[in-house]
């Protein structure tokens, strides 16, 4: 789900961290831009290849691929 200036955000977004409070951290910056390498992808595949190239197997006592489902939109008015 590419991340673009709207009204209205939602879908899954995939994070390589170490832990769930990473995950979320990671997730913060990319959402404020505020990181050159988040760690953050639109596609499950994707991040889950990341890692294993980062680490040259999958060990869970590393990092994992956490997925991070949004709903981000106006409030309605009551």
């Amino acid at each position: 789900m590419p991340i673009t200036k709207s009204d209205r955000i939602s879908g899954t977004l995939y994070v390589i961290a170490a832990d769930a409070d990473e995950a979320r951290s990671r997730l913060g910056d990319y959402l404020r831009d505020e990181a050159d390498n988040f760690g953050v992808y639109d596609v499950q595949k994707d991040a889950v290849t990341s890692l294993h190239n980062q680490h040259g197997s999958y060990d869970r006592d590393r990092e994992r691929v956490y997925a991070i489902s949004l709903d981000i939109r106006i409030a309605d008015e009551k």
